[in-house]
């Protein structure tokens, strides 16, 4: 197939364009890195707590100005995704109006790290309890910046969990223990664990599984991770026996320690049994069962067959004396 010049002209012009356009927006793209991404307060009514929050722009060479903005959040998933809600949604669990930044806004270099100082004047008459809201930066265009920029994120944020003394009620159960099926042929056996918080607070339980054989025996002891769990949420856990061989009945008991002495516990069952192996065993015992008793029949005829033969020589034997006689 042959092209004109004029067609093979556009081609080459179009090719170029699209090289350029796309180095082009490699080249606006930002990476933005903040630090820490959580921060647990324990505070008191009337304190005031300074907090330093790191901004890192990883690109190679673009400045970045970022717009900064505290807001309150919220959990309901599973997953612990933080949900930007307003005052009056946040109910108790209030705190942006606690917080003062030392600047609203922030010009960062490219590869260079800036660090923001956060106030959190924690009021008075504050409710005992959660309360959680999270400092924000969200880029914006420069004047001089084509509207065409791209970012790998919208928007990053540092989150902030203030827990106030208190009557706080604390309260959470084990709503499912399992794992991933009732019988294994071979390890390793995966568990799944969902904890719900009906705390007044949030909660970092710290979880673990302990396995034991069918006569008692500790066999092994798994630590699984440490999450926040926001009140009345729920988080599932993952964790992993990695036994290969087992025979037998097996227990395995969650132990949740979720508040001061507060503990949550759950035991569930489940069965290891290699049964393709177990097949193979019995059909070789089977076939060695039958030639072992296929040689004891074929022994015992061998010597059914010489009493025979002996009996019949000493009746021959008997004849020929009394012809003789």
């Amino acid at each position: 197939m042959k092209l004109s010049l004029p067609r093979f002209f556009y081609i080459i012009l179009f090719t170029l364009y699209f090289l350029l356009s796309t180095s082009s927006a490699r080249a606006q793209e930002l990476s933005l890195v903040v630090s820490p991404p959580s921060t647990m307060i324990d505070g008191k009514p009337g304190e005031v707590v300074q907090k330093n929050i790191k901004i890192t722009n990883n690109s190679e060479d673009q400045e970045v100005i970022l717009k900064i903005n505290v807001k309150n959040f919220i959990v309901q998933d599973d997953l612990g995704t933080p949900i930007l809600v307003d005052d009056k949604t946040a109910g108790k669990y209030l705190a942006s109006p606690w917080f003062t930044l030392e600047k609203s806004e922030l010009v960062i270099p490219p590869k260079t790290t800036e660090r923001l100082v956060v106030l959190i004047n924690i009021p008075a008459d504050a409710l005992p309890g959660g309360h959680y809201a999270g400092v924000f930066f969200e880029p914006v265009p420069a004047k001089n910046m084509k509207s065409t920029v791209s970012y790998t994120s919208a928007q990053v944020g540092s989150l902030f969990s203030v827990t106030i003394p208190g009557d706080i009620k604390y309260d959470a159960l084990i709503k499912e223990f399992k794992t991933s099926k009732n019988v294994f042929e071979f390890g390793p056996v995966d568990f799944s664990a969902t904890i719900e918080n009906q705390s007044d607070s949030h909660i970092s339980p710290s979880s673990t599984i302990v396995v034991h054989d069918m006569i008692g025996r500790k066999l092994s002891e798994i630590k699984l991770s440490d999450v926040n769990i926001f009140p009345f949420t729920s988080r599932t856990l993952k964790g992993s026996w990695d036994n290969v061989w087992g025979l037998g009945r097996y227990s395995a008991t969650l132990t949740s320690s979720y508040g001061p002495g507060l503990v949550a516990t759950r035991t569930m069952y489940f069965w290891i049994m290699p049964y393709r192996l177990i097949a193979a065993i019995l059909v070789v015992l089977m076939v060695l069962l039958a030639i072992f008793i296929s040689i004891k029949r074929h022994l015992a005829h061998r010597s059914d067959h010489r009493d025979e033969e002996i009996d019949e020589l000493k009746r021959k034997i008997v004849e020929m004396e009394n012809k003789h006689i």
